[in-house]
């Protein structure tokens, strides 16, 4: 049986929990500017933050994590959703790698300016990580290596394998996997 999430985890000051319905218009606030500060919203992409609530809220395969400032603002959020990214944007090879098993992908691990540099995104990703490997075989990620500090963020977070780096591809991806998450 998974284990389950707790509802809050402690950071200090701001804390890490899944999104209740009364979050989502903060939390849609925060992820329009994160989206306005990473070259702007894409249909092809971005339809969960057009509809929060259907995208994650009452479903057992998929979290919406949110870090609240101590001021009440949201600081952070990271999110997981099964499968792996769309098989038109990647190689073959890895589209049928995320289409033959169990994927959870961790998306959305957006911080606000005012909270970066005091582990509120590492503290997401560790949260969106624990939430994922409980649930499926392989968990992966993307990022977008021209965000400045992005790759390097990624890079450095524990039990992350690098496994195709797609640049020069539009979005300057570089996709990860948590390594052997069943161990």
């Amino acid at each position: 049986m998974c284990k389950s999430m707790p509802m809050t985890v402690a950071l200090g000051k701001p804390t890490v929990r899944p999104a209740r319905p009364e979050d989502l218009p903060a939390i849609e606030r925060h992820m329009r500017a994160m989206l306005v500060e990473l070259g702007g919203h894409d249909p092809r992409f971005h339809t969960d933050v057009d509809d929060l609530a259907a995208a994650y809220l009452d479903q057992t395969d998929r979290v919406l994590l949110v870090c609240w400032a101590e001021d009440g603002t949201v600081a952070g959020t990271a999110s997981v959703r099964p499968g792996g990214p769309q098989p038109e944007f990647v190689p073959p090879w890895l589209a049928q790698r995320y289409a033959s098993a169990s994927v959870g992908q961790i998306c959305r691990v957006w911080v606000a300016p005012s909270a970066r540099r005091g582990g509120v995104g590492r503290t997401l990703a560790q949260a969106a990580v624990d939430w994922a490997v409980e649930r499926f075989e392989i968990v992966c990620l993307h990022t977008n290596a021209s965000v400045p500090g992005a790759l390097a963020f990624w890079r450095a977070f524990p039990g992350l394998v690098e496994v195709f780096d797609a640049r020069p591809d539009p979005w300057s991806t570089v996709h990860f996997e948590v390594a052997s998450p069943r161990e």
